[in-house]
């Protein structure tokens, strides 16, 4: 490491969010709105947003998380200590009845149990949908990091990726009735546009399905346009917010 210190990752950087005292958007143009009981508290970096498990959220418009059939990094830091059932982190989705593109990051996941964050990305309806899960409980009150990773491999397919504090953690995708995916999922979650806003804190399936509004903390996070590599993704997490 050079005595001048780590240089930013920016390369492919389209989104960042600190939580800094605003939901500012310090890469882009993607500036979020906030509304409900959000709060400040201090965090991993600096401040970080503080979600009041009931109208807490934060809106950052409709053009953010539009990933297309593109590769794509979702990284931030989080802390839970929920023991509720599924919480809602992320959302970039329009309706809760399946015939929809979205994707979603929920704590309390599949498995259903609490602290078991999961990815799920659908673009044509939920029979469709895919998803990606924490090998373990993340709701011990302590901040994480998290990335996924979607990438392209160079047999034409898709490879879906968490790595958690720095650490490769799990590729098995799952079908929405919890069997593991072999690979079949490359071909069905190609296209991630929509129209809706990308939503932290809040999920339009609150009204249907029993999910929660999300009651932990958050910071740094940040959208990619490509893939983050191993060594990326680790600096990032050693690096802090220096690193970003």
């Amino acid at each position: 490491m050079s005595c001048l210190g780590q240089a930013p990752i920016t390369n492919g950087l389209v989104a960042r969010w600190t939580g800094d005292g605003n939901a500012k958007d310090s890469a882009g143009h993607f500036d979020g709105q906030v509304s409900g009981g959000l709060r400040y508290v201090p965090g991993p970096t600096g401040q970080a947003f503080q979600f009041n498990g009931a109208d807490a959220a934060i809106d950052f418009g409709p053009n953010a998380g539009n990933f297309g059939a593109r590769d794509f990094t979702v990284a931030y830091w989080m802390k839970s200590s929920s023991a509720r059932h599924v919480e809602c982190f992320l959302a970039k989705r329009s309706t809760c009845d399946g015939a929809a593109v979205f994707w979603e990051i929920n704590v309390g996941g599949r498995p259903t149990s609490p602290g078991c964050v999961e990815l799920v990305m659908a673009n044509g309806g939920f029979q469709s949908a895919t998803g990606l899960v924490a090998s373990r409980p993340l709701n011990d009150g302590v901040w994480h990091h998290l990335a996924w990773v979607r990438q392209s491999t160079s047999s034409g397919g898709t490879a879906f990726l968490l790595y958690v504090d720095g650490i490769f953690d799990n590729s098995t995708n799952y079908f929405v009735d919890g069997t593991p995916d072999t690979g079949a999922n490359a071909t069905m979650t190609t296209d991630l546009n929509n129209a809706r806003p990308l939503v932290m804190g809040q999920n339009v399936c609150q009204c249907c399905d029993g999910r929660l509004p999300y009651s932990g903390a958050a910071a740094e996070l940040q959208l990619f346009s490509h893939a983050l590599s191993a060594e990326e993704i680790f600096t990032i997490y050693k690096a802090g917010n220096t690193g970003k």
